[in-house]
């Protein structure tokens, strides 16, 4: 087997168990449609969800000892949609990361660092975008990235890229509704 195709073997076993993760999770927290209650998830998983004023160059959330659990605490100010996805983000490395948390950003970053990183956005997008449930919207509103994002509280780029990655659009311009011509 080529290593190229290896690869690509693992990226797809490695998007299978975090949609896997991501289902349990939702199914425990009871989160059937659109858009996903956050505050649902963190209660499932015994977390607190805490706003706090966070340092200007700091991270948007992170997870934080509470008690003898765990907080997501989040930046207070800032857009909602932007904070949802950190929420779930943070909510990923928890679920799939359990001993490494990593409070707050800084130092030096290794590979083994961006891969939990990306793993955790993966999972962010599953845990806000569920596959079955993005494929029922398109059915019923098309591929149109706004109008989705709308649905699920998620930010445009977001769903656009929910979209490509399961296959419902290759290119952007097939995510936007069509411009219309002022006479």
């Amino acid at each position: 087997m080529p290593v190229r195709e290896f690869l690509e073997t693992m990226a797809s076993r490695t998007r299978d168990a975090l949609r896997r993760e991501a289902e349990r999770l939702l199914q425990a927290a009871g989160a059937t449609h659109e858009p996903v209650s956050l505050r649902d998830v963190v209660s499932a998983l015994n977390l607190s969800l805490v706003e706090a004023e966070r340092e200007p160059f700091s991270c948007e959330a992170a997870l934080a000892p509470l008690g003898d659990g765990f907080a997501v605490s989040v930046r207070s100010n800032g857009g909602e949609r932007r904070r949802r996805f950190s929420i779930a983000h943070e909510i990923g490395h928890f679920v799939l990361h359990p001993g490494q948390a990593r409070y707050e950003r800084g130092g030096v970053v290794n590979e083994a660092m961006r891969a939990r990183e990306r793993e955790a956005n993966a999972f962010a997008a599953e845990l806000l975008m569920p596959e079955h449930l993005v494929r029922q919207a398109v059915l019923e509103d098309g591929a149109d990235a706004r109008r989705l994002a709308d649905r699920f509280e998620v930010s445009v780029a977001a769903m656009s890229l929910r979209l490509r990655r399961l296959g419902l659009a290759e290119r952007q311009s097939e995510l936007l509704p069509p411009s219309r011509q002022v006479l």
